[in-house]
């Protein structure tokens, strides 16, 4: 029995060490589909050391609604991903980084409608990147604090009109990319993009393909 005990404590103290990330990177895995409505879900990560990081990836898919999302990591190479997919409409996505080299990743598409995603990364050569595919009223803000920042936007395909997106980087030496594209069967139409930099900062949109009566604001200062 004695030898039993040592045993489950040591497997539990090792449980333990890599539940905090002392040896091993957490992570975490959230799936709300098939019709699954109004439920809240929060991450929280903290990447201890000179680790890899967390990785956090939230699905909402397959006709599910009204679902509260929050993710927060703190460290750094942390990655979040968030994925907004098939007829999934009024969903709300915060995502918050705090950190060194964090990569957050946005995707909302096949007619996923109404969803409301908020990115927000404090520190250093973070990246952000939302995507939405067939989509429409679909609302972003990206706000990025720090030097060397990069933030990418695409915004593609048919049925992907009336969205709202708005890019915030403050700090030098940053970058933003946008890109507004038909990609297949119809064009891309009513989009309004809002991109705000400070000093050194480098700015690209590209609307193409047939892609019609968007705005798009940049400003630099």
């Amino acid at each position: 029995m004695k030898k039993l005990s040592l045993l489950i404590s040591a497997a539990l103290v090792s449980t333990s060490a890599a539940a905090t990330g002392y040896y091993t990177d957490n992570k975490s895995d959230v799936k709300i589909k098939k019709n699954s409505d109004g439920n809240h879900v929060s991450v929280y990560q903290q990447s201890p050391g000179n680790y890899k990081g967390n990785k956090s990836k939230v699905y909402i898919k397959y006709g599910s609604d009204y679902n509260d999302v929050d993710v927060s990591q703190y460290g750094k190479k942390n990655r979040s991903g968030v994925y907004i997919n098939h007829n999934s409409d009024h969903n709300y996505v915060t995502v918050n980084q705090k950190g060194y080299r964090n990569k957050s990743r946005v995707n909302i598409g096949y007619y996923a409608d109404y969803n409301d995603v908020d990115v927000y990364q404090k520190g250093a050569y973070n990246y952000s990147s939302v995507s939405i595919k067939a989509g429409d009223w679909n609302s972003a803000y990206v706000k990025q604090y720090g030097h060397g920042n990069y933030s990418d936007i695409d915004i593609l395909g048919e049925n992907a009109d009336y969205n709202d997106v708005t890019v915030k980087q403050l700090g030098d030496y940053s970058k933003s990319t946008v890109l507004i594209d038909d990609y297949y069967n119809g064009p891309t139409k009513y989009n309004t993009v809002f991109v705000k930099q400070s000093n050194n900062d480098y700015s690209n949109v590209e609307i193409t393909n047939g892609s019609s009566y968007n705005t798009v604001y940049v400003t630099q200062y």
